[in-house]
This record gives C-alpha cells, structure tokens and sequence, in this order.
C-alpha cells in the first residue's frame, strides 16, 4: 500500500473513531438523570394570617407554599406565595387585611431556590 493511500485510510478511520465518540456523547446526553417533583407534601393554614408548606423529599424538585386570602373589606381573593425551597417549610402570608381561605403547595421539577 503507497503512502498517499495508507495517510487516506488512516484519516477516515480517524475520522470514524472521533464521530463515534461524538455520537456516543450524545446519546448519553440523553440519559442524564432528571429532577422529578417533591413528593410526600402536606400543607396547611396557620390561623388566618397564611398557610405552609412541607415535602419530605425533593427528588432533585423544589417547592413553595401558595395562600389564597380574602380581603376583609373588599372581598378580593388574591394568591400569595412563599419561598421556593427544597428541604424544610416554605410560609405565604396574607397582605394587608386579608384573611387565609386555603393553602396549597406549588410543586417544580426544577430547583428554583
């Protein structure tokens, strides 16, 4: 085998190897394990004033607590939340004079701390 020949076949097998390894890398892209949404929450009004949160595992996620208060004197309902969080309570608190309806938690697969 002349050299211009033995320089070709090397380079395209060169080639070859470097866009396998390129394709490898991507294909494990792919596979790179996700964060799924907190699991095992409770939440709940703390007297009138708002409500918390709590999830026992945040699987990679985050989570905050949502309020929705009535205002006492316009009867308006508007939602209110806590800090995102991943471990712990997150607490929303009322503005103003409004009072807690209800309590929710407001769940991510993303950590948004």
């Amino acid at each position: 085998m002349n050299s211009v020949k033995r320089v070709a076949l090397i380079a395209a097998i060169a080639s070859m190897c470097v866009a396998g390894v390129a394709s490898s890398a991507g294909a494990n892209d792919g596979a790179q394990t996700r964060a799924a949404y907190p699991s095992e929450c409770q939440y709940e009004n703390m007297g009138s004033w708002g409500g918390r949160a709590l999830c026992k595992k945040s699987n990679g996620g985050s989570f905050r607590a949502v309020v929705h208060c009535e205002s006492v004197t316009t009867g308006r309902v508007q939602g209110f939340f806590g800090p995102w969080t991943k471990t712990g309570t997150s607490t929303a608190y009322c503005h103003g004079d409004g009072k807690a309806l209800f309590t929710g938690v407001d769940l991510s697969a993303r950590d948004n701390t």
